[in-house]
């Protein structure tokens, strides 16, 4: 799918793709990732590698994700990761997370079987509390996501999920 995302230094939007990628494409913490994509491609049932290049250079991967069915019904948004060079304020390139997500969301409302149409499940689970929480706001606040309980899950559905789709897919397909 088509999508724009931000080159932060020129304040652009730019030509971009997301598609799916073969386990051999998946990038692993061999290549400065925090996860591997690749290991966890291959683990995983009904899941699905995407990912997000730029036209300019479309060997360059900007973001990743695993998309999953698990029960070959509930979307789940297994992994995400933006590339090492568009974190924190040096980044490279912005919307690569909201593109992903909301690409996602998309899956879930083609893909999601009764009840879980359009119910995109994420869990956010970090190696430490406060950093669980300062992540679960950020996906609060800019993907509008919203928490189960007091469970690590997470939960973008209905109108949340075509809010996302708005802005960050509209007009690109």
């Amino acid at each position: 799918m088509k999508v724009k995302i931000l080159e932060v230094k020129s304040g652009s939007a730019i030509e971009a793709l997301i598609r799916k990628g073969t386990i051999k494409e998946m990038p692993s913490m061999h290549d400065g990732w925090q996860f591997n994509f690749d290991k966890e491609l291959k683990k995983l049932k009904n899941a699905t590698g995407y990912l997000l290049v730029t036209d300019e250079v479309p060997l360059v991967i900007e973001g990743c994700m695993i998309f999953q069915l698990i029960d070959k019904r509930e979307p789940y948004l297994s992994m995400i990761e933006v590339a090492p060079h568009n974190r924190n304020e040096e980044k490279k390139h912005d919307w690569v997370a909201g593109c992903l997500i909301a690409y996602a969301f998309m899956l879930s409302v083609r893909l999601g079987q009764d009840e879980y149409k359009a119910y995109l499940q994420l869990d956010v689970l970090e190696e430490h509390e406060e950093n669980e929480k300062k992540l679960m706001k950020v996906y609060s606040k800019r993907y509008n996501a919203k928490r189960i309980g007091t469970t690590t899950t997470m939960v973008i559905a209905d109108e949340d999920g075509e809010k996302l789709v708005e802005k960050y897919l509209k007009g690109t397909e």
